[in-house]
Protein backbone atom coordinates (compact mmCIF):
# COMPACT_ATOMS: atom_id res chain seq x y z
CA UNK A 1 0.00 0.00 0.00
CA UNK A 2 3.36 2.59 1.42
CA UNK A 3 4.49 1.77 -2.49
CA UNK A 4 1.06 2.68 -4.25
CA UNK A 5 0.84 6.16 -2.52
CA UNK A 6 4.54 6.86 -2.76
CA UNK A 7 3.89 6.15 -6.69
CA UNK A 8 1.04 8.09 -6.74
CA UNK A 9 2.73 11.44 -4.77
CA UNK A 10 5.24 11.22 -7.31
CA UNK A 11 3.09 10.95 -10.41
CA UNK A 12 0.86 13.88 -8.90
CA UNK A 13 4.36 15.36 -8.68
CA UNK A 14 5.18 14.97 -12.08
CA UNK A 15 2.46 16.10 -13.04
CA UNK A 16 2.06 19.12 -11.07
CA UNK A 17 5.76 20.23 -12.56
CA UNK A 18 4.47 19.30 -15.94
CA UNK A 19 1.45 21.61 -15.46
CA UNK A 20 3.71 24.58 -14.17
CA UNK A 21 6.08 24.49 -17.30
CA UNK A 22 3.03 24.46 -19.72
CA UNK A 23 1.30 27.54 -18.09
CA UNK A 24 5.07 29.01 -18.30
CA UNK A 25 5.55 28.09 -21.87
CA UNK A 26 2.02 29.07 -22.83
CA UNK A 27 2.38 32.28 -20.82
CA UNK A 28 5.79 33.15 -22.27
CA UNK A 29 4.34 32.22 -25.90
CA UNK A 30 1.33 34.76 -25.19
CA UNK A 31 3.56 37.28 -23.93
CA UNK A 32 6.13 36.92 -27.12
CA UNK A 33 2.75 37.00 -29.36
CA UNK A 34 1.54 40.53 -28.25
CA UNK A 35 4.92 42.01 -28.10
CA UNK A 36 5.17 41.94 -31.41
CA UNK A 37 4.28 45.19 -33.62
CA UNK A 38 2.94 44.64 -37.01
CA UNK A 39 3.62 47.54 -39.31
CA UNK A 40 4.54 49.18 -42.67
CA UNK A 41 8.35 48.35 -43.18
CA UNK A 42 10.81 51.46 -44.18
CA UNK A 43 13.41 51.58 -46.78
CA UNK A 44 15.96 51.54 -43.78
CA UNK A 45 14.56 47.64 -42.83
CA UNK A 46 15.22 46.63 -46.56
CA UNK A 47 18.41 44.62 -45.58
CA UNK A 48 16.11 42.55 -42.94
CA UNK A 49 13.44 41.87 -45.38
CA UNK A 50 16.08 40.43 -47.86
CA UNK A 51 17.06 38.67 -45.13
CA UNK A 52 13.76 37.05 -44.47
CA UNK A 53 13.11 36.27 -47.96
CA UNK A 54 16.36 34.49 -48.27
CA UNK A 55 15.23 32.20 -45.30
CA UNK A 56 11.97 31.64 -47.24
CA UNK A 57 13.38 30.58 -50.69
CA UNK A 58 15.77 28.03 -48.73
CA UNK A 59 13.13 26.33 -46.65
CA UNK A 60 11.24 25.95 -50.02
CA UNK A 61 8.22 28.63 -48.70
CA UNK A 62 9.47 32.05 -50.81
CA UNK A 63 10.47 32.61 -54.62
CA UNK A 64 13.29 34.60 -54.71
CA UNK A 65 12.74 38.13 -55.25
CA UNK A 66 15.37 40.91 -56.16
CA UNK A 67 16.71 43.23 -54.08
CA UNK A 68 15.21 46.13 -56.68
CA UNK A 69 11.93 44.79 -56.26
CA UNK A 70 11.52 44.54 -52.72
CA UNK A 71 13.03 48.28 -52.89
CA UNK A 72 10.38 49.36 -54.91
CA UNK A 73 7.48 47.59 -53.14
CA UNK A 74 8.80 49.21 -49.67
CA UNK A 75 8.74 52.37 -51.24
CA UNK A 76 5.54 52.10 -52.31
CA UNK A 77 4.11 51.38 -48.52
CA UNK A 78 3.15 47.55 -49.73
CA UNK A 79 5.67 45.19 -47.33
CA UNK A 80 4.23 44.64 -43.90
CA UNK A 81 6.83 43.70 -41.29
CA UNK A 82 6.39 41.98 -37.64
CA UNK A 83 9.03 42.77 -35.12
CA UNK A 84 10.36 42.00 -32.00
CA UNK A 85 11.91 45.16 -30.39
CA UNK A 86 14.00 45.97 -33.68
CA UNK A 87 14.56 42.82 -35.06
CA UNK A 88 12.39 41.75 -38.19
CA UNK A 89 10.49 37.82 -37.20
CA UNK A 90 7.92 37.98 -40.25
CA UNK A 91 6.74 39.43 -43.19
CA UNK A 92 4.11 39.94 -45.89
CA UNK A 93 3.76 41.85 -49.55
CA UNK A 94 0.77 42.58 -51.01
CA UNK A 95 1.28 42.58 -54.86
CA UNK A 96 -1.29 45.54 -56.06
CA UNK A 97 -2.05 44.89 -59.89
CA UNK A 98 -5.42 46.32 -60.06
CA UNK A 99 -8.48 47.51 -57.47
CA UNK A 100 -9.89 44.27 -59.69
CA UNK A 101 -7.58 41.93 -58.57
CA UNK A 102 -4.55 41.73 -56.59
CA UNK A 103 -1.87 39.19 -54.39
CA UNK A 104 -1.05 38.78 -50.93
CA UNK A 105 2.84 36.99 -51.15
CA UNK A 106 5.71 36.53 -49.67
CA UNK A 107 4.30 35.75 -46.24
CA UNK A 108 6.78 34.64 -43.86
CA UNK A 109 7.75 34.70 -40.12
CA UNK A 110 10.82 32.97 -38.87
CA UNK A 111 10.17 29.49 -36.90
CA UNK A 112 10.19 30.54 -33.29
CA UNK A 113 7.62 33.07 -33.78
CA UNK A 114 5.22 30.49 -35.33
CA UNK A 115 2.18 28.89 -33.98
CA UNK A 116 2.17 32.43 -32.19
CA UNK A 117 -0.43 34.49 -34.11
CA UNK A 118 1.87 36.43 -36.11
CA UNK A 119 1.20 35.07 -39.20
CA UNK A 120 -2.32 35.85 -38.99
CA UNK A 121 -1.68 39.71 -38.04
CA UNK A 122 0.46 39.73 -40.84
CA UNK A 123 -2.16 38.33 -43.14
CA UNK A 124 -5.05 40.61 -41.63
CA UNK A 125 -2.56 43.87 -42.33
CA UNK A 126 -2.74 43.02 -45.81
CA UNK A 127 -5.94 43.07 -46.15
CA UNK A 128 -6.93 45.72 -44.18
CA UNK A 129 -4.29 47.62 -46.97
CA UNK A 130 -6.11 45.96 -49.64
CA UNK A 131 -9.25 47.50 -49.00
CA UNK A 132 -8.19 50.97 -48.23
CA UNK A 133 -6.81 50.96 -51.96
CA UNK A 134 -10.24 49.31 -52.99
CA UNK A 135 -9.04 46.33 -53.98
CA UNK A 136 -12.34 44.05 -54.69
CA UNK A 137 -10.28 40.77 -54.60
CA UNK A 138 -6.81 38.99 -53.23
CA UNK A 139 -5.62 35.91 -53.92
CA UNK A 140 -2.63 34.17 -52.69
CA UNK A 141 -0.86 31.07 -54.20
CA UNK A 142 1.25 28.80 -52.14
CA UNK A 143 2.93 25.25 -51.22
CA UNK A 144 0.31 22.79 -50.33
CA UNK A 145 1.70 22.45 -46.63
CA UNK A 146 0.48 26.10 -45.90
CA UNK A 147 -2.62 25.85 -47.68
CA UNK A 148 -4.40 25.45 -44.29
CA UNK A 149 -3.29 28.39 -42.86
CA UNK A 150 -4.81 30.34 -45.34
CA UNK A 151 -7.99 28.74 -45.64
CA UNK A 152 -7.68 29.89 -41.84
CA UNK A 153 -7.85 33.49 -42.34
CA UNK A 154 -10.99 33.21 -45.41
CA UNK A 155 -8.96 32.66 -48.13
CA UNK A 156 -10.86 29.64 -50.57
CA UNK A 157 -9.73 27.56 -53.55
CA UNK A 158 -12.24 29.18 -55.52
CA UNK A 159 -14.13 31.88 -54.28
CA UNK A 160 -16.94 31.16 -57.34
CA UNK A 161 -17.77 27.95 -59.29
CA UNK A 162 -16.44 29.47 -62.42
CA UNK A 163 -12.93 30.83 -61.20
CA UNK A 164 -10.10 28.60 -62.25
CA UNK A 165 -6.44 29.55 -61.79
CA UNK A 166 -4.43 27.45 -64.34
CA UNK A 167 -0.82 27.13 -64.57
CA UNK A 168 1.62 26.59 -67.54
CA UNK A 169 5.26 25.21 -66.52
CA UNK A 170 8.00 26.76 -68.95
Amino acid sequence: MTIIWTNLIIFSAIFSVKSLQLSFYLTLHLYTATMVEVREVSTKEIIGIYHLMDLGVKEGLLLKRSKKELLSLVKNEMVIGAFDENSIVGMAILDFYSKRLSELRSVYVLEKYRKLGVGKRLVKAIIKKAKSLHVKELMTITVKEKKGFFEKNGFNEAVHDFKLALFKEL
